[in-house]
């Protein structure tokens, strides 16, 4: 199987709101996620700690099968670094970060608001 790493996401041009759960560092996490364009990203956090971040900036991606994609960008304000597995055939997000110096690992439901 070849991992394609010029994909684009079936998303762009749509927001998702990934509900990573109650029980995170960052109390109960939700943030809606916005694929401008194939290549730009923003999100807005709508629960926990960090409720009301928002930032736009560029992310890249690979198809590691079909609706199944691996998605990566360093938020610029904070430097912090984020990962995602986004399944658009099972609507699950996975991610894994570093938020402030600390990793974290999050999972949860992947639904698309608009």
């Amino acid at each position: 199987m070849a991992i394609d790493t010029n994909a684009v996401l079936p998303s762009v041009g749509q927001t998702w709101l990934a509900d990573l759960g109650p029980n995170t560092p960052l109390g109960h996490f939700t943030v809606e996620i916005t694929f401008e364009s194939a290549t730009r990203v923003s999100f807005l956090v709508t629960g926990g700690a960090i409720k009301g971040r928002t930032q736009s900036m560029d992310y890249t991606t690979a198809k590691l099968r079909d609706g199944l994609y691996l998605v990566r960008w360093t938020e610029p304000d904070s430097n912090d670094f984020v990962t995602h597995i986004e399944d658009y055939n099972e609507g699950v997000c996975m991610a894994s970060s570093v938020v402030g110096g600390k990793f974290i690992q999050l999972a949860g439901t992947w639904t698309r608001v608009r």
